[in-house]
């Protein structure tokens, strides 16, 4: 019996998430970083700290229960006026899931912010704009995504975010 074929979208940030959709666009597993049971990212003093082998062994998970044909990670980079302490985090989380793939042995490419939601809306959206159109997006093509869980109320836009990097994967980019 042959495993389902699934893309994986991640959004790496301390507050993003990782989306596994099928082919036809049904969620099938997913994980947010800031999660209160399940997430792979702890409070701590200074600010989250993330927890690698939760990471690994959701990835690893999916591996051995679907045939996860590509893995779509936005790039990060840093921003004008950023903080020294910021940027290392942006970078830290991002090489971190980077060596996570790397070491799981899956195929992976690393989209720009611009490139994929260009390539999802059709035009590049402007600051909020982008999560608000990510959040209506994977409601509306994903609608077996929860966005908010427990008490939350407010959508969780790196769910959104790796909804729609996944969506992106499954058309192939912009090859």
């Amino acid at each position: 019996m042959s495993k389902i074929k699934i893309v994986v979208g991640i959004d790496p940030g301390k507050t993003g998430a990782a989306v596994a959709l099928d082919l036809d666009g049904k969620a099938i597993e997913w994980i947010a970083a800031d999660h209160p049971e399940e997430g792979y990212t702890v409070k701590a003093r200074g600010g989250a700290l993330y927890i690698p082998s939760r990471m690994a062994l959701w990835l690893q998970e999916l591996s051995d229960s679907y045939d996860v044909v590509r893995v779509v990670i936005e790039k990060q980079q840093a921003r004008p006026m950023e903080g020294r302490s910021s940027i290392f985090t942006t970078g830290y989380g991002f090489g971190m899931w980077i060596g996570i793939l790397a070491a799981l042995r899956y195929s992976y490419s690393v989209e720009h912010p611009a490139t994929w939601t260009r390539g999802v809306f059709g035009s590049k959206p402007k600051g909020d704009e982008r999560k608000a159109r990510a959040i209506t997006t994977a409601a509306a093509r994903v609608p077996t995504l929860p966005l908010t869980w427990g008490r939350r109320k407010k959508p969780h836009d790196g769910l959104a975010d790796a909804a729609c990097l996944a969506l992106y994967g499954m058309r192939g980019g912009d090859q």
